[in-house]
């Protein structure tokens, strides 16, 4: 395993460069950044690199006067340099001091590092089998540290080991955790599904990675700390406070680092983060306790909202119970949706979740049962204007329980459901399909067969199986015409033909047609055909 260490004064490089590729898999340990020449030199006697990638143009040290103190105090250090573009002149004088390439950053590409990296390290292997014995090469499969790391937290804050055998675990994987004073912290990155793309990384291996290096990279500086994922998204920081505070108080010296911590994945990733802070522990067999008081702290963030931070000391509980909507409340969302008052079900949908929010006195797993439940009642309402059951039950390969389930706050509850309701608003309005309905060819048949019938709105919803409202909505966009005019039409057309072949009179022609009434019979006789019925029989 080649160890590498990264030279640059910018910080996105630094992280950007050890975040690009898996350098474990393919060789490599990154085992230091510095952003000048002075800090590599500092690191290089600790931590004995074989490959040095430097930047040239840095503060207090460039990477000019860098390579020459390399060449005289490590000679076997190979190295390579990160140029710009307008730096030819300067990767010139720098080959000739002594290094082996160079890579331009802006157009850098994983593969191509990888390739220069792998070329160097083949001329180094080729040095040792030279110079040294064969057994002084190392060789067999190199353990991730960090894997290790993050393996055994996992299993610690599971109950699946004791604190003895997590000591002695990370002892030997060279980690200490002893401390006189620390703060465990939750830390949550907000909208984890999407904040992949939103940081404009390929995927969340990806992202895992560059939010490890950054908040170790920008942290460090301040107090020692550990950083292990516990779950997707969901990260256990370990805050060695020891005595580097002694005149802040807890809170102050926790909450500036978290504020900073956000800073640095907000400006460089693009995403932000919650805490939930534990109280203070001076025993380090109490971090599985803490890390439960932190994480029950961050369940706040489903009413706070995203980049919150709440203490643990500072929160309530929540009650076991699980809210619920009104049966007042109940009937009134189902008439909203009955008769397609949406914006109507929105608003009690809206009012029912922020009184939630207000309270903050139910457990978010509670809300999102009351939510699935909220969920159910509205499918079963409108499952009576016979929407596709698939729209009720996916969306973009997703099914809304799942969706409520995941959410992780209560105001993404509530846009969600604003869009659901949306969604069947534009549904019912289409009459759910472009196809001709059965329900509308049905009602058709009767028309034509009850002509002589009062036949009314209302009769034909019923004999639909569909709410009134719904059915006018359906019949007029799958007819193009009103449900009355379609019926006035069916009849006048009737009539005409009555006229013309039967020697009837004409009030008798109207009683045929559904139309007692005769000077109303006329008038509408007259609005359809454009002549009158006396006139159309005379001629």
């Amino acid at each position: 395993m080649l160890k590498i260490l990264i030279v640059d004064d910018e910080f996105l490089i630094r992280v950007g460069i050890k975040s690009c590729i898996d350098w474990e898999q393919n060789g490599f340990d990154v085992v230091g950044l510095a952003e000048n020449g002075i800090q590599a030199l500092e690191l290089m006697d600790r931590v004995l690199p074989d490959i040095v990638m430097t930047d040239i143009k840095m503060p207090n040290m460039d990477g000019l006067e860098l390579i020459h103190k390399i060449r005289e105090r490590f000679p076997h250090v190979k190295i390579i340099v990160l140029s710009c573009h307008n730096e030819l002149e300067f990767v010139k004088r720098a080959m000739k001091l002594g290094a082996e390439d160079y890579i331009l950053k802006l157009s850098m590409e994983p593969a191509a590092l990888l390739e220069v990296l792998n070329k160097t390290g083949e001329l180094i292997l080729l040095e040792r089998e030279k110079y040294e014995k064969p057994d002084s090469v190392q060789t067999g499969t190199h353990i991730n540290k960090y894997v290790l790391k993050e393996d055994l937290f996992k299993k610690f804050i599971d109950n699946s080991i004791n604190f003895a055998q997590l000591q002695k675990a990370l002892i030997d994987i060279g980690i200490q955790m002893h401390f006189s004073k620390a703060a465990v912290i939750c830390c949550g990155i907000d909208d984890y599904i999407n904040a992949a793309a939103r940081s404009r990384m390929e995927d969340q291996h990806l992202l895992k990675f560059s939010f490890l290096n950054i908040l170790e990279e920008s942290l460090s500086a301040c107090c020692p700390v550990e950083i292990s994922e516990i779950e997707n998204g969901k990260y256990l920081l370990l805050l060695k406070l020891e005595n580097n505070f002694p005149n802040a108080s807890y809170s102050d010296v926790v909450k500036e680092f978290c504020i900073k911590a956000a800073s640095a994945v907000k400006k460089y990733l693009n995403i932000s983060v919650s805490f939930g802070i534990s109280d203070e522990t001076h025993d380090s067999m109490l971090i599985r306790e803490r890390y439960e008081e932190a994480s029950k702290a961050m369940n706040h963030r489903f009413y706070l909202g995203h980049e919150c931070l709440v203490f643990y000391s500072e929160m309530t509980g929540f009650t076991d119970k699980t809210p619920s909507l009104g049966i007042q409340q109940e009937r009134s969302l189902n008439g909203c949706l009955e008769s397609m008052d949406m914006e109507g079900a929105k608003a009690i949908i809206s009012g029912f979740l922020n009184s939630l929010r207000l309270s903050r006195c139910y457990s978010p797993s509670g809300v999102r049962m009351a939510a699935i439940e909220l969920l159910h009642s509205i499918h079963k309402t409108v499952k009576r204007f016979d929407l596709d059951r698939s729209f009720l039950t996916a969306k973009g390969g997703q099914n809304p329980v799942e969706k409520l389930m995941n959410t992780e706050t209560i105001m993404d509850m509530e846009y969600w459901f604003a869009d659901h309701i949306s969604r069947i608003a534009e549904y019912m309005t289409i009459g759910g399909s472009k196809e001709v309905r059965t329900e509308i060819v049905r009602i058709k048949s009767y028309i034509l067969e009850h002509i002589a019938e009062d036949i009314n709105l209302d009769k034909a919803a019923k004999i639909s199986n569909i709410s009134r409202c719904y059915f006018s909505t359906v019949f007029k966009k799958q007819t193009g015409e009103s449900f009355t005019d379609y019926v006035n039409r069916i009849r006048m057309e009737k009539a005409r033909e009555l006229l013309l072949t039967l020697d009837l009179k004409t009030y008798e022609i109207a009683e045929k047609v559904g139309i007692p009434d005769e000077a109303y019979f006329s008038k509408l006789f007259k609005k359809f055909n454009g002549i009158s019925p006396s006139k159309l029989r005379s001629k």
